[in-house]
């Protein structure tokens, strides 16, 4: 028996135009959200209070490399237009920081922060996604 990753309709998935991308997305919103949890719980308060990811120091230690790699994954796997990899990866995250957002109470009072943090981090996660893309180019090269 297979698992799940080995499905024929998981590979299926994988080579549709979108599947990819909505697993970025996916890793995305999940990441935001659990890490934004996971500080509720690590707050200086006492109980539980929902905070944004950042508050977390495991956002950028474990948050953050995830992502890339995801992204870097994606792109070496599906190296044409590597870029789009980190925009879909940053749409999710994106809907999960105006999720926590929202559930924090804050509204639409970060939607600008929002804006500005998407474009830094689509800039920021294009880079793992172009190395992704070359070293599937490069080892394309190889194969020949």
């Amino acid at each position: 028996m297979r698992g799940v990753f080995g499905s024929v309709v998981f590979r299926q998935f994988l080579a549709s135009p979108y599947g990819p991308g909505i697993l970025l997305a996916a890793t995305g919103l999940i990441t935001w959200i659990g890490l934004s949890i996971w500080s509720g719980f690590a707050g200086p308060e006492d109980g539980f209070r929902l905070h944004g990811a950042w508050d977390a120091p495991a956002y950028f230690y474990l948050g953050v490399p995830i992502m890339a790699l995801a992204v870097a994954a994606a792109a070496f796997l599906r190296p044409e237009r590597a870029w789009r990899w980190a925009l879909w990866l940053v749409g999710g995250h994106q809907l999960g920081v105006l999720a926590v957002g929202v559930g924090m109470q804050s509204g639409m009072s970060l939607l600008l922060l929002t804006i500005i943090f998407a474009v830094l981090l689509a800039v920021g996660f294009a880079i793992p996604a172009m190395l992704g893309a070359m070293a599937a180019r490069a080892l394309a090269e190889r194969a020949y």
